[in-house]
């Protein structure tokens, strides 16, 4: 973060802190979207401590921000009625300008507003700075929190796994006989989804390397693991549409690598450490913000301006080509045992 504040006038805009006694955070997206808002949300529940925090998100998300320390109460984001109603010291959001899904701040009941616009307005009683199209997700959220106040902001993001999650995570693996890799082979969108035939390569590759593939994602992704077990040779445990997020988290933690497309377990997998390859990054300006131990597989520079981090839309997964992914996943998998072998060494 710019500790010379370059990028805006002033920071600490926003109220007094005693002044505000409930807070609202609209966060649409999946657990991607909520991975990245963790920076953000630590930083409003340090600057307005003694208030309650709500946070309307969508449902996929709300799992994961319902034990998240930094969160007070969620709210589901597609019934919007309940924070229409009440009335909040402070209302922020994270959407992007032109999200029309989105609840707006304008909405809400809120004696100051904070939110991304088209233009740009930095005052007092309302921030909605101009929309920041080159910053990777989580620095932009954080840097619209900072804007309301408090001290010099963390960028680390973190998760909270709880015993319960451990436990159910080593329950489900149990039967596994060589370290484990969790795999994700599922995408929201047709453009991140890679073909399954690729992925079948993928889980041979790992077989063949000595860890054990486990397919996870949620019951929308049952097709397609069910697709790529069907494609190749391998038996991987399918976990899809089986865990909670918090297994999902419990499974990360235990796995020695993680392998799949950019979406809301690889985001997962990257804020817990987890050594990981990306295949088919959903966003090029996402590549300049990846933990160090995420290898990406990417489909090259960009095809409107060819540059590799940039505003525009990711070339589709689909142009990712075989070889080089298995070549990255090889070396990650041959990396991550040789880790799992020192450690238990040690």
């Amino acid at each position: 973060m710019d500790s010379a504040h370059d990028w805006l006038p002033e920071t600490g805009l926003g109220p007094d802190p005693a002044t505000v006694g409930e807070v609202l955070v609209i966060r649409p997206g999946g657990l991607a979207a909520v991975v990245h808002a963790v920076p953000a949300l630590r930083h409003l529940r340090a600057t307005y401590a003694d208030a309650r925090i709500t946070v309307a998100a969508d449902l996929p998300a709300s799992e994961l921000l319902d034990a998240c320390p930094y969160v007070d109460r969620v709210i589901d984001l597609d019934r919007p009625s309940e924070a229409q109603l009440e009335g909040f010291d402070v209302a922020v959001s994270f959407a992007e300008p032109d999200d029309a899904a989105a609840l707006r701040v304008d909405a809400v009941a809120a004696r100051f507003r904070a939110s991304w616009s088209v233009g740009g307005a930095v005052e007092r009683g309302a921030i909605h700075p101009d929309w920041p199209p080159r910053l990777p997700e989580a620095t932009r959220m954080l840097r619209l929190a900072w804007l309301l106040g408090g001290s010099e902001p963390d960028p680390s993001l973190g998760l909270w796994p709880r015993l319960a999650d451990r436990n159910g995570a080593a329950r489900l693996v149990e039967t596994c006989t060589r370290p484990v890799a969790i795999v994700h082979v599922g995408a929201l969108h047709a453009d991140r989804r890679w073909p399954s035939d690729r992925w079948a390569r993928v889980l041979e590759l790992l077989e063949g390397d000595g860890v054990d593939p486990v397919l996870v994602g949620s019951a929308s992704d049952v097709g397609a693991s069910r697709a790529a077990i069907e494609a190749g040779s391998a038996l991987p445990l399918d976990l899809t549409g089986q865990t909670s997020v918090g297994e999902l988290v419990g499974l990360l933690e235990r796995a020695v690598l993680f392998v799949g497309g950019d979406s809301g377990p690889a985001a997962l997998a990257g804020t817990l450490g987890t050594r990981s390859v990306v295949i088919g990054p959903g966003s090029l300006l996402e590549l300049v913000a990846r933990p160090g131990r995420t290898d990406l597989v990417h489909a090259g520079p960009c095809a409107a301006c060819g540059e590799m981090a940039c505003q525009h839309p990711a070339r589709p997964a689909q142009d990712v080509e075989l070889e080089p992914a298995l070549a990255r996943v090889g070396l990650a998998a041959a990396t991550a045992l040789d880790r799992w072998r020192d450690a238990r060494i040690d």
